[in-house]
């Protein structure tokens, strides 16, 4: 009978936890264009082919919903704007906080025509010949997000809209994308009237020692793909049950998922949108390990240095005086990620070449982190709204 019991118990504790997975928001499982007409909107999607066989979806809204829908090369008077997501993300950022917050919805209400990009490893990208468990799909970091990815992107906006320009809204390895872009393709400035970079990641001096930890001393990395783990990747459904059975204590304070994400980003529980949190943490995207080491060079060489041979290899600077448009760099002030300091360092870089249009802080709120660009529960107030207005300034002084 005693094992019976235990059984019975585990059984039940189990049960328990599925269950609890199965309860997560609808919006765990929608995808972009059903967060975007859910919320009132229309949607369209679009493709992106790259030079080197990708296939990039993009998720576009037209209108507000207070404006008519204007598509296609008709659109006259419709000011485009790309935004581009970090590490982990995709285009779900933009929408997943619902009108009145997330920035895709106040654009599109402020008259802008939204357009936003999937960089390739995400859920939302393909390739033309090779699946995902192909171990070469996964060859890539930010190096062809900026080379290939957000260059079919722009043609493909710029083909569709008639226009000769676009605003590229950058956050954290989005702009990585774009300055990466600037450098080796230069000829895209004339693609785009301004650029505004939020949580900007070109400098991460600051974790230095976290990227000799855990890709040198404890050799993360090889030791994941000697295991058979081709790519930083978990199925949406685990991801989602794990994140449904893991995640979500009675208090923030007591839930361990955002106490380790918070050790990286830094801490903001009032910001934290309870009710949310485990939605995003289940839309999170899988990732190349080249990114993450990548990302791991910057920080350990001190230096914005393309991949060439491996984490250990040559160090290239890339060329940021080829960064011909105007920059606007925002930044949290309890961003432990990508610091002040870092950006700052870019700022000057910028300032010397007389491109730097403005940089400040995203907001007031003093715990502002790196996250918080696209998930905090008053983003709409303070950062979004201001934000667009900021926008409209750039395409008043610089449009065509």
């Amino acid at each position: 009978m005693g094992a019976v019991k235990i059984t019975l118990v585990l059984t039940i504790s189990v049960c328990f936890k599925f269950c609890e997975a199965q309860m997560l928001r609808t919006e765990a499982y929608a995808t972009v264009p059903q967060l975007i007409t859910k919320a009132g909107y229309p949607a369209e999607r679009h493709r992106a082919y790259t030079t080197d066989g990708y296939i990039l979806q993009l998720h576009r809204i037209p209108a507000g919903t207070r404006s008519p829908r204007r598509s296609g090369a008709t659109a006259k008077g419709k000011k485009a704007v790309l935004i581009v997501h970090g590490l982990l993300g995709s285009s779900s950022d933009f929408v997943i906080m619902g009108p009145e917050r997330s920035l895709a919805f106040i654009l599109a209400d402020a008259g802008y025509d939204v357009w936003l990009g999937n960089l390739r490893g995400n859920l939302h990208t393909i390739h033309q010949s090779m699946n995902r468990s192909d171990p070469q799909f996964w060859e890539f970091s930010f190096h062809e997000h900026g080379k290939y990815d957000a260059p079919a992107m722009i043609d493909r906006i710029l083909n569709i809209t008639g226009l000769s320009k676009l605003l590229y809204v950058g956050y954290s390895m989005g702009t990585t994308t774009f300055f990466t872009m600037m450098s080796e393709r230069p000829e895209y400035n004339s693609k785009i009237i301004a650029f505004v970079g939020l949580a900007p990641a070109v400098y991460l001096d600051n974790v230095k020692d976290f990227a000799l930890l855990t890709l040198k001393t404890m050799d993360i990395v090889n030791v994941m793909r000697s295991r058979g783990m081709i790519s930083a990747t978990v199925a949406p459904e685990l991801m989602q049950w794990m994140v449904g059975s893991m995640c979500g204590a009675r208090t923030p304070q007591e839930d361990v998922c955002l106490r380790m994400t918070y050790a990286i980003v830094g801490e903001d529980y009032e910001q934290t949108d309870w009710t949310m949190s485990q939605t995003i943490l289940s839309r999170f995207q899988p990732a190349s390990w080249r990114q993450l080491e990548h990302f791991g060079k910057i920080a350990i060489t001190g230096v914005f240095t393309s991949w060439e041979d491996g984490l250990w290899g040559k160090v290239k600077t890339y060329n940021l005086t080829n960064v011909k448009v105007p920059v606007t760099l925002l930044y949290g002030k309890n961003d432990q990620l990508t610091q002040t300091s870092q950006i700052m360092r870019l700022a000057d870089q910028l300032n010397e070449t007389g491109v730097l249009e403005d940089i400040r802080p995203g907001c007031s709120w003093p715990k502002f982190n790196h996250l918080d660009f696209v998930f905090a529960k008053d983003v709409g107030t303070l950062l979004n709204k201001p934000l667009v207005k900021h926008i409209n300034k750039l395409y008043n002084k610089y449009g065509i």
